[in-house]
Order: structure tokens, then C-alpha cells, then sequence
């Protein structure tokens, strides 16, 4: 019998191919896409359409992303740069439409409940837009590379379900997927002043609650001064 780290067949002399085995949590991870107990060749197919769902632009760091995120088959947070600074941007950059049109309307379903409530709940109304703030700040970078993950198996998933062959499920991948070129221009842009909308909706209920205390205090400080002239 053969043993696992025998190179040669001990009957034939003929090289034996052999698999890597799954990873058990010593020694370096693999690097490969997709599952260990997947075939070679299944893995390489999946990673040249990883590889066009992403497009060359930093091809090395998601596919990496994605081969951990394959591995152990399940995503985990980490920090992309690019979707601190420019959410909007990178959302509409990497294609993500859906996501990309719900992080625009977004601030306008919070200016909603700011109008109406502004005034008879401002510290609710202060507490929940720097929760609002914060959380566009910080949830789209931490998951940006699993959103993506996930956006790119979407696209995989639906071209394999129109082609079955891998030419043509690459040419599907590399039209839905990759990444828009002038787009996010236009869209720092936009994602700019929405952000500027968002911060003055969220701050000018607080100046204006702030500015009639202060008036309110003066007055009575004020009205104390006159008595205490007159007596």
C-alpha cells in the first residue's frame, strides 16, 4: 500500500497525484480558491471566475479575501480604506447597484423621523443620528470585503445558471462583474453632498433645541437682574 507522503506507486514506479489535504488549523493556510474537498480542477475553474468577477484592480487582495473566506466557508469582518472614505463610490465602482442605491436614500428615510420629532425629542433625535453616523462609517468598511464576497458568488452563481461551460460563464462574469469606470466619479461627488445633507439635517435640530435654551436662560437671567434692580 501506497503511504500519504509516497511520491512514486511502490508497484509501478508511476507518480501519484494527490489532492492537499483539508487544513487543520497548524502550518500555513492554502491559498487556493474554493473548498479543499473540491476537485483541482473545480477550484481553478472558480478561480479564474473570482478572478473576472473582480476585474484586475486589486485582483491579488480579494481574491486572497475570498480564497480565506472559501476555505473556511464562512465570511468574517476586517477594514477596506476605500469604503471608509468613499462608500458611495466604491459601492457604485465594484457595481454593487442595490446596496449603492440603498446607502443613497438611505439618509433621507433618517431626515424623516429628525424633521418630525426634532424638536420635542432632540436628545432621541441627537442619540440616534450619531448612531446613524456611526454606522455608516464604520459597518461598510468592516464588511466590505464579506459583501463583496458574497456580491461576486451572486454573479458566479447566475452566469453558471444561464452557461454551462466555463468559456462562457467567464465572458458572463467578466460583463456583470469587474468594475465601472467613470461612474465613481460622479458618485463622490453625489455621495459628498448626500453626506453634507446628512450631517446638517442631524445637526441642525440639536442647534436650533441649543439656541432656544440658551435664549430661554438669558431671558430668566435677565428677568432676575431687573428684580434685584428694582428691589
Amino acid at each position: 500500500m501506497n503511504g500519504p507522503t509516497l511520491a512514486l506507486c511502490s508497484g509501478c514506479g508511476i507518480g501519484i497525484r494527490r489532492e492537499p489535504a483539508a487544513w487543520r488549523g497548524t502550518g500555513p493556510r492554502p491559498t487556493l480558491l474554493g473548498t479543499l474537498d473540491h476537485p483541482r480542477e473545480q477550484r481553478e475553474g472558480l478561480r479564474e471566475l473570482y478572478a473576472a468577477a473582480v476585474g484586475p484592480k486589486n485582483r491579488d487582495h480579494y481574491l486572497a479575501k475570498f480564497a480565506l473566506f472559501d476555505h473556511e466557508r464562512r465570511t468574517s469582518a476586517g477594514w477596506r480604506w476605500p469604503a471608509f472614505f468613499f462608500t458611495f463610490a466604491w459601492l457604485v465602482h465594484r457595481k454593487m447597484w442595490g446596496k449603492a442605491t440603498l446607502y443613497f436614500v438611505l439618509p433621507y428615510f433618517v431626515l424623516v423621523p429628525v424633521v418630525m420629532f426634532g424638536a420635542t425629542m432632540p436628545l432621541a433625535v441627537a442619540i440616534g443620528g450619531l448612531a446613524y453616523l456611526l454606522g455608516i462609517f464604520i459597518l461598510p468598511p468592516l464588511l466590505a470585503d464579506a459583501t463583496y464576497y458574497r456580491h461576486c458568488e451572486r454573479v458566479i452563481e447566475h452566469a453558471r445558471a444561464a452557461n454551462r461551460s466555463q468559456e462562457g460563464q467567464l465572458v458572463l462574469v467578466a460583463r456583470e462583474g469587474g468594475t465601472s469606470g467613470v461612474v465613481p466619479f460622479i458618485a463622490g461627488v453625489i455621495a459628498a453632498a448626500m453626506l453634507v445633507g446628512t450631517v446638517a439635517a442631524v445637526a441642525q435640530p440639536a442647534y436650533q433645541d441649543y439656541a432656544a435654551r440658551m435664549k430661554a436662560k438669558q431671558v430668566a437671567i435677565s428677568g432676575i437682574s431687573d428684580r434685584l434692580d428694582a428691589s
